[in-house]
């Protein structure tokens, strides 16, 4: 019974060759992200993921705040690979950004002090199965989608989407994922030994 989901997992794969197009309406993407954040896994269910999703013009201001925060100070061709990198994801049909809410965290480690020290990495855990859920069913709806972290290399660029978006100051970025019907299939991928990564001890 397992086969559709390992299934729906193996398709799921980064692809940079995304169009500024949806063949799915906006209605079903945001059912398909609430749907993700709803029913992704939390420690003691304190549901600390945060999601937003910005589509058109909002998009592309997204990531004009990006390059205006991420090319100072590059020259040369590392600044014509980064501005390259940064339209391709400002060329997607839309972006959905990812949180972790701090407040949510802190509150949770004070309650629960014996927890304190895991609970940054079991937010670390929240956020990532819900950017496959979310990864994975954009796929299996036909979109293309990669998973991205300007956020991590830039407080400037962060502060900004707090203030533009009039988002609360505790929403720790994440990921940001830009997704659009895709123009090319992914590249192919290759996979090192399973003996090696997975081990069945009896």
């Amino acid at each position: 019974m397992s086969d559709a989901y390992l299934k729906a997992i193996a398709t799921r794969r980064t692809n940079y060759a995304i169009t500024a197009k949806s063949s799915v309406s906006d209605e079903k993407i945001h059912a398909i992200v609430k749907e993700c954040v709803l029913h992704s896994p939390s420690p003691f269910n304190t549901q600390t993921s945060r999601v937003v999703i910005l589509i058109g013009e909002q998009h592309t201001k997204l990531w004009k705040l990006c390059s205006e925060a991420s090319l100072k100070g590059l020259e040369g061709e590392r600044k014509t690979m980064v501005e390259n990198r940064l339209k391709g994801f400002s060329g997607a049909y839309g972006s959905i950004l990812f949180f972790e809410d701090q407040a949510v965290i802190d509150g949770s480690s004070a309650k629960m002090p014996m927890f304190a020290k895991q609970f940054p990495t079991w937010s670390a855990n929240s956020t990532g199965m819900l950017q496959v859920a979310v990864w994975t069913a954009l796929t299996l709806e036909g979109l293309g989608a990669s998973l991205q972290h300007n956020g991590a290399f830039s407080d400037e660029f962060v502060a900004n989407i707090h203030k533009e978006y009039s988002l609360p100051t505790t929403w720790v970025s994440t990921a940001i994922m830009p997704f659009g019907d895709p123009a090319a299939p992914p590249a192919e991928k290759t996979f090192g030994s399973m003996e090696e990564r997975v081990k069945l001890i009896k």
